[in-house]
């Protein structure tokens, strides 16, 4: 056997791994690499369905090999997996509970021929795990993509370009449809993914604090600064600056900020010293900015600045293929936040989520998923722990007054079946858009945009929709 990379080790003991590696040498020419158990969800793709044997050296190993089983399991990856016992550390009775999820649990030492043979019958020619050393940035991006969003792997070329090159990168999308994971991507991929990454979300500051957040202020700039503050442009040092609802910024906070893009330069608030701004800038929106530009709520000038690399992120209700791996990546979260031992998202759940329109994208999915992990008892995640507004059929979703026609595309029934799911929220909280959009998942801002994309600022009876913007 010299199959490469087609075969991990996961432990943490030096000794025992050497051990493992040894014997594998000469047993079957075979060189193993060891990895933590941290590090493995960097090296297992959905291609790759080689082997992964845990090495067990200490009875507090028993929890990190169960974590780590229950993510592969549950995330649906392809390894084989089998559970290597150090003679003076863990024993066989603390994976019991793994009896049904892993293909062998063995003795070192004293049950190497049965290893031997499922070795033999489980290493063949294939795929191989990841090697990070000689991975490239456009492997890497691809990877990360294919993991949880494969609908965005047509993005791969570009966000390569993105990351490899300290340009302003524009990002446009629905609420939730994940702009702040596509910015830390860049990041992550890049030379500066070494230094930090910051997020300021625009939308949340008022315009007298914007300056300051920003940009910092001096002792004494303005009531209150009773000290200096360092802003987010200085604590970004080299890394990465988010500046997510960018269209909600002031003409006047625009100018700053194009001030910035192009020279770099900007003084604290109440400070005469220029600084200069090493960060590189990603800006998100939830708008279309060049609407907003020919509105004259956005500056011309700025916009240009930002769109040298633009993405637009379609909402979740035109991605179903990436609801899967994303309901998958939430439930391994939150059963490892919550303690639970689930190990599989049974097909009926996942067909009903990739039914859902989900007009919170994916933030809602997220909630759906954690209240669905909170109330799941056994080891597999069923469509009855998802609410029933998720599992409700398409045909319950069909509009008022509707009649049957003609088969409808995918598309079509995704919309039917949003605007029902927006009814009956509103329905439930009389009409309300606050509570509605709480109810949801999504702003007011969002959901007014829905509600009037299927006509339902006004009631069917004719009531009008409580909270209408000013």
């Amino acid at each position: 056997m010299t199959f490469a990379r087609r075969l991990l080790l996961v432990g943490c003991d030096h000794r025992f791994s050497q051990g493992v590696q040894t014997h594998l040498h000469k047993t079957f020419l075979l060189n193993a690499p060891v990895v933590r158990p941290d590090d493995l969800a960097n090296l297992v793709t959905r291609d790759t369905d080689g082997v992964v044997l845990f090495l067990a050296s200490d009875p507090a190993d028993a929890e990190r090999v169960e974590r780590a089983v229950r993510e592969l399991k549950l995330q649906g990856l392809p390894p084989r997996v089998g559970v290597l016992l150090n003679e003076d550390g863990a024993t066989p009775r603390q994976f019991e509970a793994l009896s049904a999820h892993v293909e062998g649990v063995f003795a070192w030492g004293t049950q190497l021929r049965e290893l031997n043979a499922w070795l033999r019958r489980a290493v063949t020619p294939g795929t191989p795990f990841i090697d990070p050393a000689h991975e490239s940035a456009t492997e890497r991006v691809r990877r990360k993509l294919l993991a949880l969003t494969p609908s965005l792997t047509h993005l791969t070329d570009q966000l390569d370009i993105a990351a490899a090159h300290d340009v302003t990168v524009l990002i446009e999308g629905e609420t939730g449809t994940g702009k702040t994971h596509l910015a830390k991507l860049i990041h992550d991929c890049s030379a500066r993914a070494s230094h930090r990454f910051l997020v300021v979300a625009c939308g949340t500051l008022s315009g007298n604090l914007i300056a300051s957040e920003f940009f910092g202020h001096v002792k004494g700039a303005f009531t209150g600064a009773d000290s200096a503050k360092v802003g987010k442009f200085a604590a970004a040092g080299h890394g990465t600056l988010l500046l997510d609802e960018i269209d909600t910024l002031g003409l006047d906070h625009q100018a700053n900020l194009l001030r910035v893009i192009e020279t770099g330069e900007y003084e604290p608030v109440g400070g005469n010293d220029t600084q200069t701004c090493q960060a590189r800038i990603v800006a998100a929106t939830n708008w279309n900015l060049a609407e907003a530009v020919e509105r004259g709520t956005f500056r011309r000038d700025l916009y240009y600045r930002l769109h040298v690399i633009t993405f637009n992120l379609p909402p979740l209700r035109n991605r179903p293929q990436d609801i899967g791996p994303l309901a998958r990546g939430m439930a391994v979260k939150y059963s490892t936040r919550f303690g639970k031992k689930i190990y599989a998202l049974h097909p009926d759940a996942q067909r009903a989520l990739e039914q859902f329109p989900w007009p919170g994208n994916i933030r809602q999915l997220e909630n759906v998923v954690q209240q669905a992990v909170l109330s799941c008892a056994g080891d597999t995640l069923t469509l009855a722990q998802l609410p029933a507004t998720v599992h409700a059929k398409p045909a319950e979703g069909r509009p008022e007054g509707a009649t049957a026609g003609p088969a409808s595309s995918p598309a079509q029934n995704r919309e039917t079946t949003e605007r029902a799911t927006i009814v009956r929220a509103l329905e439930k909280v009389g009409f309300s858009r606050t509570r509605a959009s709480q109810l949801l998942g999504v702003s007011r801002v969002t959901l007014y945009k829905k509600m009037k994309k299927y006509g339902l600022l006004t009631k069917p009876t004719g009531l009008v929709a409580a909270d209408r913007p000013a």
